[in-house]
């Protein structure tokens, strides 16, 4: 199982991979997941060194860092949302009885 780890000022965690392919070949599904979380991490990213800039070095105006930041957020939401439905849906599979 592979983890990938979400890098910011924000304490999420690590998200496992979700699928342990016997072939080694990724599905469609888990290839939009990565890529969502990759994008999602780098949108969080982008708002942090868009906050450093605008606080520390003064390059950067104001609606440039709340846009970015209400992107990062967004996407977080959107993210968690997905992750979310996707246990929801484990579990299910788990209740259903052979």
């Amino acid at each position: 199982m592979e983890d990938i780890a979400i890098k910011s000022n924000y304490s999420i965690g690590t998200i496992s991979s979700l699928s342990d392919n016997k072939i080694g070949q990724d599905s469609a599904f888990s290839n939009m997941l990565k890529n969502n979380i990759q994008e999602t991490n780098n949108l969080l990213n982008t708002a942090d060194q868009y906050q450093y800039d605008f606080t520390v070095l003064r390059n950067r105006e104001l609606h440039e860092v709340m846009i970015a930041t209400e992107e990062a957020n967004m996407a977080l939401k959107f993210t968690m949302q997905v992750r979310n439905k996707v246990i929801e849906a484990y579990q299910e599979l788990l209740r259903i009885q052979v």
